[in-house]
């Protein structure tokens, strides 16, 4: 998936920050960590990343102005060593299925925040994704895939 960038102009933010621990929140929703993966991601660390109630929080979050290139808002729980929980409401789209950008910053995430090795198992929607941060800086990830459409135009 390439590198996770994690520099705040990377991300981009507005203002100079640590981005380990980003100055922005709303509600229950604060403290996120922001990544780059090829488009900015803010991972919330979260008791029940299933519950309903932080899905508007989400959506405003995901406008912030905190993020002048709007943010990607992934809701992570860890549910075990090395084992997460992933829902992401993408920008402009809102929450999708599966987003591998987003696992693979939830996973540099748990691992800077010292929940996680750099090697973690994502749990989505529709299965289970292996995420690992490499030494280098690169993350890679793996996992099954199938077919979700066919069609002829």
């Amino acid at each position: 998936m390439g590198p996770a960038r994690l520099d705040w102009r990377e991300i981009p933010v507005r203002e100079a920050c640590d981005t380990a621990h980003m100055p922005v929140g709303i509600g229950p929703l604060r403290d996120p960590v922001g990544t780059n993966m090829g488009n900015p991601h803010a991972t919330f660390f979260v008791g029940d990343a299933l519950s309903p109630t932080l899905d508007p929080v989400a959506a405003e979050l995901e406008r912030h102005p905190f993020f002048p290139e709007r943010v990607n808002v992934g809701l992570a729980q860890m549910i075990g060593e090395n084992r997460m929980r992933l829902r992401v409401y993408e920008r402009g789209t809102g929450f999708t299925l599966a987003c591998g950008s987003g696992a693979c910053a939830a996973g540099v995430a748990a691992a800077r925040r010292g929940l996680a090795g750099r090697k973690v198992e994502v749990e989505v929607a529709y299965g289970t994704l292996g995420i690992e941060w490499m030494r280098d800086g690169r993350v890679t990830m793996t996992g099954g895939i199938s077919l979700s459409y066919k069609g002829e135009l």
